[in-house]
C-alpha cells in the first residue's frame, strides 16, 4: 500500500495516509496536471514517459490487480486518461489502438469496479459525427474516427454496468503555459519561426482550459457524482474563431504579425474525414459545478500575461 506522512494539523505525527486516487496517463497533458493539483493525494501512472514519483504502467498489457490493486488499498476514484489519442495512428491501425483503448480500457474497468472503485473515464467529442454540433449528454453517439468509435465503445461499456462511473467528455483542451504542446504553444512556436498557420474556419468545437477541466474532475469526484459530463468551454468556436481570439488578446501586450492562411478543414489531407462541428453542450457541467468555465478571451489574455517578450514579427 503506498502512503504519506500527513502534514502538521493533520493527524498525528508519523501516520501515513493512503492515496485516494488512480490518475492513468498522468504524462499527458490533463494528466499533469491533475497530478499537481492532487499531489500526494493520488498515485500518478505513466506508461512510457516517465515522470517524477510516477509508477510505470502499461494499460494495454498490465492489470491493475496484478499490480497496484493487489495488496489493498485506499482508493475512492481512478481517472482514466491514458491511450492512443492520435486519431491517424488509430485509423491506420484500429486492432493495435484498440488493444490498448478498448481491450485494455476495459480491462482496466473491471478490475477498478471488482475492487469498489470509481472509473472516471475521459472520452471525446469525438464520438460524434460533427454534423450539428450543440451536442448534450443526450445526444446519440454516432462517431465517423475509428479514434471516436473506440471512445464511444468505452462510454456504452460504462452505461452498461450497474456500478457507480463517471464520464467526462471533453472538447479541445488548451493551457495558458506556452512552453506545452498544447495548441496555443503551437501557435507561439509558428509565430515566432515565421511559419504559415493553416487555420480551418469550419471546424468548430468548444475549447476549454486544461485548469477547468482539472477542476471538474475533481469536484465531480469528490462530491460523488456519477454518470456523463460534456466537459468544455461554454462557447462554441471555430478554430480560425480561436486563433483570431488569441491574436487580439497577444497584441494587446506584443507586436506580433502572423502569418495566417484560412483554409477548410477538408483542405487538409488526414487519414479520415474528421467532424466538422463537434460543439458539446455544458449546461448540465455547470449546473453541477455551480457556474461558467473561463472564457477563451480570458484564457488568452492569461497566455499573453504569461508570454516573456520574446517575440519575433513576421512580416
Amino acid at each position: 500500500m503506498v502512503g504519506r506522512r500527513l502534514p502538521d494539523g493533520e493527524g498525528s505525527r508519523g501516520v501515513m495516509r493512503s492515496p485516494t486516487y488512480l490518475i492513468t496517463g498522468a504524462s499527458g497533458f490533463v494528466g499533469r496536471h491533475l497530478a499537481a493539483r492532487l499531489g500526494q493525494r493520488a498515485v500518478a501512472l505513466y506508461n512510457n514517459r516517465p515522470i517524477s514519483g510516477g509508477v510505470q504502467f502499461d494499460g494495454g498489457t498490465m492489470r491493475l490487480r496484478d499490480s497496484l490493486l493487489r495488496e489493498g488499498h485506499e482508493f475512492t476514484h481512478a481517472f482514466l486518461l491514458h491511450g492512443i489519442t492520435t486519431m491517424d495512428l488509430c485509423a491506420r491501425a484500429p486492432v493495435a489502438t484498440g488493444q490498448v483503448n478498448v481491450d485494455g480500457m476495459k480491462r482496466m474497468i473491471d478490475d477498478l469496479i471488482e475492487e469498489g472503485i470509481t472509473p472516471v473515464y475521459a472520452s471525446s467529442d469525438a464520438v460524434f459525427d460533427g454534423t450539428e454540433g450543440g451536442y448534450t449528454e443526450d445526444s446519440p453517439l454516432n462517431p465517423i474516427l475509428v479514434y471516436g468509435s473506440q471512445k464511444a465503445e468505452i462510454e456504452t461499456y460504462l452505461k452498461g454496468r450497474q456500478e457507480p462511473w463517471l464520464i467526462a467528455r471533453l472538447s479541445k483542451v488548451v493551457g495558458t503555459d506556452t512552453g506545452t504542446h498544447s495548441l496555443f504553444g503551437e501557435w507561439i512556436e509558428a509565430i515566432n519561426a515565421g511559419n504559415i498557420i493553416r487555420c480551418a474556419h469550419d471546424q468548430v468545437f468548444s475549447p476549454v482550459s486544461v485548469d477547468d477541466v482539472v477542476r471538474a474532475l475533481v469536484s465531480l469526484a469528490e462530491s460523488g457524482r456519477t454518470g456523463l459530463f460534456n466537459v468544455c468551454g461554454p462557447r462554441a468556436l471555430s478554430r480560425l474563431d480561436l486563433l483570431d481570439i488569441f491574436l487580439d488578446a497577444i497584441r494587446g501586450d506584443h507586436p506580433v504579425k502572423a502569418n495566417v492562411v484560412p483554409c477548410s478543414l477538408r483542405d487538409i489531407a488526414f487519414a479520415e474525414a474528421r467532424p466538422l462541428n463537434s460543439s458539446l453542450n455544458p449546461d448540465k457541467l455547470y449546473r453541477s459545478l455551480g457556474g461558467e468555465f473561463k472564457d477563451m478571451l480570458t484564457i488568452c489574455k492569461e497566455v499573453s500575461a504569461n508570454l516573456n517578450g520574446g517575440w519575433i514579427d513576421i512580416r
